[in-house]
């Protein structure tokens, strides 16, 4: 991933992730760029160069050679703040790519191209040379001529396997809460993953299980429809600390007949070591050999320290398809902000009620005023008996206020404004089976 700062245009970031898959790069890199104008990049020339003259862009690289760009590879140029290596930086001469459009095409084309070559110098590209201006030049080609493409994820696995935390991960974002409790996911959360010109389409569905409330009935709709042809890819996530049980084995022999292109990942891997991973992968093997509709790949990964999703990212970049993107490229999640917000408090309450509330609660979001300063919300934290709203509240009003407290932090960086949260416990007896609760709810 590139992250541009400066002068840049939003095509600047679809090229440069467009690059760095073509090269088969990983990792976070920054790139500094700034637009300029003929006097301006004269300047710059002569005050870096010694040149008197303007040309059409000039490239600053700050590292000697390419590698994966992590703090370990590059502990020098590592920039905490954008948690990035510090690439280099580029400027183009908006002047002169007025006057090449003339005769190659339009000026925006050419800025574009503009920074693809400079971005290309500051991988290690150059063209002295016709054999490597050949090879640049192609480079450039592919890359300005690359279209966008897509591919709908359908996440799927039982409870607590770690579906949510493999999607934020991958998109970068919390689009789905996180807890150690089952069934934390409640309904197919959309999350979107746009690099370059690949975009993953996630379906977040909460674990399969056999409904008993109304609440169950609608999770396990959103689980067969994302089964059932909105999805072009499933990713069938098994928990690597509870082995492969039978009825994992059912799931992937189903999942195998639907014929979808299927990938387990086996998660958690941080919590088991390597003589308690393998067998799992051993025994997960022979899914890969077992005809046409095999599965494609088992990859073992961890959200807590990494491993291997950026791999994973990788191997769903390759499902995408012509077609253009699903969604703009800058949104992250097809939830409205409301149903976000519902989520963070009840991943607090779920977070610190653990196993006191055994039937977990619900969040309506009532009003969210963004005109006001600092933006109001009040909400209703909904339990299933009265007992239940005592723990919720807790001692002296102590529980529902640590909620609130770190859910508003969360709120607050998710709008970037201040928040002021508003939160009321509110009885509602068997609302897992209230049809009205629920659609208030957001379900």
């Amino acid at each position: 991933m590139i992250k541009l700062t400066g002068d840049f245009m939003p095509e600047f970031l679809r090229l440069a992730g467009i690059v760095f898959d073509m090269l088969d790069l990983s990792g976070s890199a920054s790139v500094d760029v700034a637009l300029v104008n003929d006097g301006e990049m004269q300047e710059l020339n002569k005050s870096t160069r010694g040149v008197d003259k303007t040309t059409d862009v000039l490239s600053y690289p700050a590292l000697s050679e390419i590698k994966s760009f992590d703090k370990a590879n590059y502990p020098e140029d590592f920039d905490r703040m954008q948690n990035a290596v510090v690439l280099g930086e580029i400027a183009i001469n908006t002047d002169a790519a007025a006057r090449q459009a003339e005769e190659f095409g339009t000026g925006e084309r050419e800025i574009n191209y503009l920074f693809v070559h400079g971005l290309l110098h500051l991988l290690g590209y150059d063209h002295i040379e016709e054999s490597d201006k050949a090879k640049m030049r192609a480079l450039e080609e592919k890359a300005l001529a690359a279209k966008d493409e897509s591919v709908v994820v359908a996440v799927v696995g039982r409870p607590n396997a770690g579906k949510s935390s493999i999607v934020n991960a991958i998109v970068g974002e919390k689009v789905s809460i996180v807890s150690p409790k089952p069934q934390t996911t409640r309904d197919r959360i959309t999350g979107i993953c746009t690099e370059g010109n690949k975009q993953i389409v996630f379906l977040d569905t909460p674990g399969m299980f056999k409904p008993r409330t109304k609440l169950d009935e609608h999770l396990d709709k959103s689980v067969k429809s994302a089964l059932g042809g909105d999805a072009d890819v499933v990713v069938l996530v098994l928990d690597c600390t509870k082995g492969v049980t039978p009825d994992d084995e059912k799931t992937i022999n189903s999942l195998i007949k639907s014929g979808a292109p299927l990938y387990i990942v086996v998660n958690k891997t941080d919590l088991k070591g390597y003589d308690a991973i393998y067998p799992i992968l051993d025994k997960l093997n022979k899914y890969m050999n077992s005809g046409k509709n095999a599965v494609k790949d088992v990859i073992p990964t961890s959200c807590r320290n990494g491993n291997n999703i950026e791999l994973l990212k990788k191997i769903l970049k390759g499902e995408c398809r012509d077609g253009g993107f699903l969604f703009p490229p800058d949104e992250y999640t097809d939830r409205p902000v409301k149903f976000i917000i519902g989520e963070t408090i009840r991943e607090k309450a779920l977070l610190f009620l653990q196993d006191e509330i055994p039937h977990g609660v619900g969040v309506a979001v009532l009003s969210v005023d963004e005109n006001s300063s600092p933006v109001r919300i009040t909400a209703d934290v909904i339990v299933d008996r009265q007992s239940h709203k005592r723990i919720v509240i807790g001692d002296d009003g102590a529980m529902i206020k640590k909620i609130g407290s770190y859910a508003r932090r969360d709120i607050e960086q998710m709008l970037d404004a201040k928040v002021f949260l508003e939160l009321f416990v509110k009885v509602r007896e068997g609302w897992r089976d209230r049809q009205n609760i629920l659609h208030d709810i957001g379900y």
